[in-house]
């Protein structure tokens, strides 16, 4: 993770639960073909000692965004155009650029959500449920923190990112080769239960042992 140097937090961010597969995607499609199990970030703001400032949590508001990148973590894939040879990512449209096709779609932005884990302790998460993607291959997914003004002087500022974390690589599948959909983790019940807007199984439709 990185932090900007500006500010007086310090924040430290982790992924409790990684995204692991998905089926390709199509805007419009009744059924969500979502990024599973729900990609989960925790925060912590941390001290110059190392300590944790559970108090400074409470004093700022932040969202975070994912964005979508290429397997090695370098290329944005936001988007794509096609290109002799091959496809051309692209995280920005710019004008004058051929048509293209957005890669991600669904809810990239969760605000915070202050839940308890399985241990009962109490902690800043940042929840992505709704995440689809539209092409099969092995992607990663990048969360940058951000932190919003509280007043209208702050406003006047522009809103910088605080940090970042990168996903373990996971595998966007087609219809034909996708091995199904495990049953909900234990967290995402754990959330769930206590108003976090995920869609919860009982049951998983696994067809095979899938580590990817």
């Amino acid at each position: 993770m990185t932090a900007s140097s500006h500010t007086d937090v310090v924040p430290s961010l982790s992924i409790v639960q990684q995204p692991r597969r998905a089926r390709v995607g199509q805007l419009g499609e009744r059924e969500k073909r979502v990024v599973d199990p729900c990609p989960i970030v925790q925060l912590r703001i941390l001290r110059a000692d190392g300590s944790e400032d559970t108090q400074a949590m409470w004093e700022h508001i932040f969202v975070m965004h994912a964005t979508l990148f290429d397997e090695a973590g370098t290329v944005e894939c936001s988007s794509a155009r096609a290109a002799a040879g091959g496809t051309s990512y692209a995280g920005v449209q710019q004008a004058g650029d051929e048509p293209y096709e957005r890669i991600v779609f669904g809810s990239l932005v969760s605000s915070a959500y202050y839940v308890r884990d399985l241990e009962e302790r109490p902690g800043c998460y940042f929840c992505f449920p709704d995440i689809n993607v539209r092409r099969p291959g092995t992607y990663r997914l990048r969360f940058s923190l951000l932190q919003l003004p509280r007043t209208e002087r702050e406003a006047v500022e522009p809103t910088t990112i605080l940090g970042h974390v990168m996903s373990d690589p996971f595998r966007v599948y087609t219809h034909k080769e996708f091995p199904g959909v495990d049953e909900s983790t234990p967290l995402t019940k754990k959330f769930a239960a206590q108003g976090v807007g995920i869609s919860i199984r009982n049951k998983g439709r696994l067809k095979s042992d899938d580590t990817n």
